[in-house]
């Protein structure tokens, strides 16, 4: 039986994100603290003991993420566990890289650091948002983003996956194409949702 890896993207941290793994593990430690030293704030306090939304910040979302796969990675290794294929939703394309031993840990964090403060960079001065669709086919999705462009700015940024698609843009107009969203038939038989996703 092959085993892979299935990174996630952004929008699935937490706090306290890896804190009892760094605990627990010397090889989480290692890569995590290499990973410190990659970029320019306290990514242990940021991960571990933030409270004040801090970790939802693109610019340290990104290399938190990163840092915390990577040395979840490397824990699995030590341990014997190691994918034959590896592969991830958006962000976590980069853990997935690093993990198929395309770049190290250090490179991944640094990548994904830049990345982050260009992305937060490039939104800065505008209210902007983010939500991901499920269960809706492109098509119509297309069509309730072109309508609500009305109101500004609103694309399809993400193609997760089939029954998941993520769009972004200025606030207004993405709240706007998602209601229109909402309101469209599910290709599901669950219903269909929209929620934010931090940007």
């Amino acid at each position: 039986m092959k085993l892979g890896f299935l990174y996630a993207g952004q929008g699935s941290q937490h706090p306290g994100m890896g804190a009892d793994l760094y605990d627990a593990f010397s090889a989480f430690r290692q890569v995590f603290d290499q990973a410190a030293d990659c970029v320019d704030f306290n990514l242990k306090e940021v991960s571990f003991t933030d409270s004040q939304g801090v970790p939802n910040q693109t610019r340290y979302t990104q290399p938190c993420m990163v840092a915390f796969a990577a040395a979840l990675t490397a824990v699995l290794k030590e341990q014997g566990t190691t994918p034959a294929v590896a592969a991830g939703l958006s962000l976590g394309e980069y853990s997935a890289l690093h993990a198929a031993g395309v770049f190290d840990s250090a490179t991944a964090v640094k990548l994904v650091a830049f990345r982050g403060k260009v992305m937060e960079e490039a939104a800065a001065g505008r209210e902007s948002a983010m939500m991901a669709v499920l269960n809706l086919d492109r098509a119509p999705l297309q069509a309730a983003c072109e309508q609500a462009s009305a109101l500004g700015c609103v694309v399809i940024a993400n193609y997760n996956c089939p029954g998941q698609l993520v769009i972004g843009g200025e606030k207004a107009a993405v709240e706007k194409a998602a209601a229109l969203a909402n309101a469209l038939p599910s290709t599901s038989p669950s219903s269909r949702v929209t929620f934010p996703r931090s940007t």
